[in-house]
């Protein structure tokens, strides 16, 4: 008789950091948002992922970080969820994270999931509807995570390059070309019809997933990571903000809400036009904002609104989610923990685009240019 013994893989980092003490809050908020769990007790953070378990611990000069799963890819998608945060959120810090403990070869996430086009359809004039069609989506049907990253591979591909995981938790492709991704939101999902509808909002300087989006024909190739980011949260009162990058997310958001539910949705859009069918419940008062020419991301509309709200007494009663381009979403985050007074764990706020930067000159520049200023 053979005896099985189940292998564990383990990790460890000790890193310098003599700032660590300006970083511990936003570092464990965005270790959360990638669909971990995180809970403090006595000055360690415990971190749950549906990869493994990991710690992260400040100490008096730096920062301390554990990691362990039941596979070896696992622990490369675990520590790739803990550096990616650390690196974005302290990417002036410019920090050296060296593991030490169990080598893993590098591996495909395991939350990859490889995609079909299997329909195209223009539901608005800047937006287009793209029906996804999978295998094994069931770990997307969450109404707690909303985003997703979507790969997009060029037409006619024969040879696809899909992002690796490597040892250190950092991204790595096949002979280091990369090709184009981009965050989404999720807007509706089928599990048994093994689907994943997302809508793409059309601008007007595409970048590379809009160009991708424009040009999708059905039977093109896309890969999908995820889920990520935190959705709703039980409310009385709720408040929904957003322009076009927020709207799938403030739809699906409306539909599942209980229909006891009073509030508001503010959505910036060009034009009537672009306005599209919701549903939602009677208590929920829509107001369409409309820029009519003017650039986005130029306006204080959605700041306006926000501002004019008769928030409910106690506060702990409401509930704020949104995204907006970071200009707007920074004015709304001040004016909700300042202004408001609105408990942190009672609002939800994305920059889901910056003005005049890139995803990846976000990504490189760092917190600076997604935090709130």
């Amino acid at each position: 008789m053979s005896l099985i013994i189940n292998k564990r893989y383990r990790a460890s980092a000790v890193v310098p950091f003599a700032n660590i003490g300006e970083y511990v809050e936003p570092i464990v908020d965005s270790i959360a948002t990638h669909d971990m769990t995180v809970e403090e007790a006595d000055g360690v953070h415990h971190i749950r992922s549906p990869f493994g378990t990991a710690t992260f611990e400040a100490t008096g000069n730096g920062f301390r970080l554990t990691a362990e799963s039941t596979d070896a890819g696992g622990l490369n998608r675990l520590k790739h969820g803990l550096v990616g945060p650390i690196g974005f959120i302290a990417a002036r810090e410019k920090l050296e994270i060296q593991w030490e403990g169990d080598y893993a070869e590098p591996a495909l996430p395991a939350d990859l999931r490889i995609l079909h086009v299997k329909s195209v359809e223009d539901i608005a004039p800047r937006f287009r509807r793209i029906v996804f069609q999978g295998e094994n989506l069931e770990r997307y049907d969450r109404d707690d995570q909303f985003h997703c990253r979507l790969i997009f591979q060029p037409r006619g591909t024969t040879q696809p390059r899909w992002p690796m995981l490597d040892h250190r938790g950092y991204i790595v492709w096949p002979d280091d070309e990369a090709v184009p991704t981009r965050v989404y939101t999720i807007r509706h999902i089928d599990v048994a019809a093994q689907d994943i509808t997302i809508d793409f909002a059309l601008h007007a300087n595409p970048g590379p997933a809009t160009r991708w989006a424009m040009d999708a024909r059905p039977g093109d190739l896309a890969g999908i990571l995820g889920p990520a980011a935190n959705g709703p949260k039980s409310a009385e009162f709720y408040v929904l903000v957003g322009d076009e990058t927020a709207l799938p997310g403030i739809a699906r958001f409306l539909e599942n809400l209980p229909i006891t539910a009073t509030g508001h949705a503010f959505i910036e859009v060009d034009t009537k036009t672009d306005e599209l069918p919701l549903h939602c419940p009677a208590g929920m008062a829509v107001v369409w904002l409309h820029r009519n020419g003017a650039d986005a991301g130029t306006t204080t509309l959605l700041e306006d609104s926000i501002r004019a709200i008769k928030w409910p007494e106690p506060l702990d009663t409401a509930f704020v989610w949104g995204g907006c381009e970071h200009k707007a979403f920074s004015a709304i985050h001040r004016h909700l923990k300042k202004d408001v007074g609105l408990p942190r764990d009672r609002f939800v706020l994305y920059s889901h685009w910056h003005r005049h930067l890139s995803e990846e000159e976000i990504i490189t520049a760092g917190a600076e240019t997604y935090l709130p200023q």
